[in-house]
């Protein structure tokens, strides 16, 4: 049946620009995509804060229970669906991006927002939405006509219990491979007795500040660049610019390949934000790189864009076919000339939280297409230890990233078993 049949209400949320964005935290905040993983956990390392003059006065807060649909992304993430659950006290909002749906009485959230992401994961989304401008969409019309099974409530039941177990099981490992992930970053900076000071928060006292007339070089000045001198100064090692020991977006010569000989393609897709590893490589021809970013084996890819900078894309290319890759122009592509620096280690440097927090002070471009200038990078201060301390260090962060990796897939496969018993009880398969 259509599932505006089972659905009181439909309603999209609104566009906020980020010079219209509140500077400092208010009682209004709006869910983004970026707030939302594939199976429809809420993230919360990014906040949008808004003003109450800027909302619509049509706008919608979103209760719990409400169905939460994302409508537009990337065509393989539009989809993807969460329930409402009330995690953030303020009042919530959406963006123009996600779409409210509330159910009818006698209709369970969380069973049509996990059969939706088993459309989503099905391609059903994939196939349907609408593409334009590296984007796609699936709203409005389509949406509320969208076929959807009618479940009778001792189904609905059985689907609930298979969900609730399945998450409970699948949270235990996600918060285990939490924990280890964070203590990389602690290690980090004890080993290499690296001191951060305490991250400001954002109000306008704390972003005023004196600077010198010479540095309003052309009258333009950056304020947020010149806020404050980030770095991660080692108080035990050496400190060198990152520009200075490390080839920031080289070019790349293919030696001895022709045109038709095949490399590996690593879309920015491939390449995982939680565990910082490439998850699946392609192959195509060399024909085909125009316009892309090339790169080499044992090369930093380093996501520059948003959000997939703040969310940690990056990963060093490994077991590229042929020794050679290329993907994403929205890498930038970091190379160890020698043997002062590890890659591996800086990969481990680069992926600490705060230093993306600081990178978002170098965005440039439009809103909803800012970048990481590689300025950034070149002027990043970072220790470096003897290279054996380096690999060490790369060596422990591995160690806990490899159990995470384990723990991620234990989890994931508690939610695939749920899966397919819930397929199979849509299909009327369960036995």
């Amino acid at each position: 049946m259509r599932f505006s049949k089972i659905a009181s209400g439909f309603n999209n949320g609104f566009a906020v620009g980020r010079e219209l964005q509140a500077d400092e935290e208010t009682e209004f905040l709006q869910l983004r995509p970026t707030n939302m993983d594939s199976e429809g956990r809420w993230l919360f390392e990014k906040l949008t804060y808004l003003d109450e003059g800027v909302i619509p006065t049509t706008a919608k807060s979103v209760s719990n229970g409400d169905i939460v649909f994302n409508n537009t992304n990337s065509q393989q993430l539009v989809g993807k669906t969460g329930v409402w659950d009330g995690s953030q006290h303020s009042t919530m909002l959406l963006s123009n991006h996600m779409t409210q749906i509330m159910l009818n009485s006698g209709y369970n959230p969380e069973v049509y927002a996990f059969v939706l992401n088993i459309y989503r994961e099905n391609r059903v989304f994939f196939n349907l939405c609408t593409n334009w401008n590296n984007q796609s969409g699936f709203a409005g019309e389509r949406l509320r006509a969208l076929p959807i099974p009618l479940l009778p409530p001792a189904d609905q039941q059985l689907i609930y219990t298979i969900i609730d177990v399945s998450r409970k099981n699948a949270k235990i490992k996600h918060l285990q491979a939490d924990a280890l992930l964070a203590s990389i970053d602690d290690y980090l900076l004890s080993e290499l007795g690296i001191v951060l000071p305490p991250e400001p928060k954002s109000t306008i006292a704390n972003r005023m500040f004196r600077t010198n007339a010479h540095e309003l070089a052309g009258w333009r000045f950056d304020a947020r660049v010149h806020q404050y001198d980030f770095n991660l100064k080692s108080g035990k090692h050496p400190n060198a610019r990152l520009g200075t020991i490390c080839t920031i977006n080289p070019k790349t010569v293919f030696r001895d390949l022709t045109d038709r000989d095949e490399v590996s393609f690593i879309p920015m897709d491939a390449i995982s934000d939680r565990l910082g590893i490439i998850e699946r490589r392609e192959q195509r021809i060399l024909a085909e790189n125009i316009g892309y970013t090339s790169f080499r084996n044992g090369d930093l890819l380093w996501a520059k864009i948003t959000p997939c900078m703040e969310n940690g894309k990056s990963a060093v290319a490994y077991d590229l076919h042929n020794g050679f890759g290329y993907g994403s122009t929205e890498y930038h592509v970091l190379r160890s000339p020698d043997d002062r620096l590890d890659v591996g280690y800086l990969h481990a440097l680069l992926r600490m939280k705060r230093v993306r927090k600081a990178a978002t002070r170098f965005f440039t471009g439009s809103s909803g297409h800012q970048r990481v200038d590689a300025d950034f990078l070149r002027t990043l201060e970072i220790p470096i230890p003897p290279i054996a301390f380096q690999r060490e260090l790369a060596e422990q962060a591995r160690s806990h990233a490899i159990s995470a990796i384990q723990l991620e897939a234990e989890a994931n496969a508690e939610l695939e078993k749920a899966k397919r018993k819930i397929e199979a009880i849509l299909l009327g398969d369960a036995a």
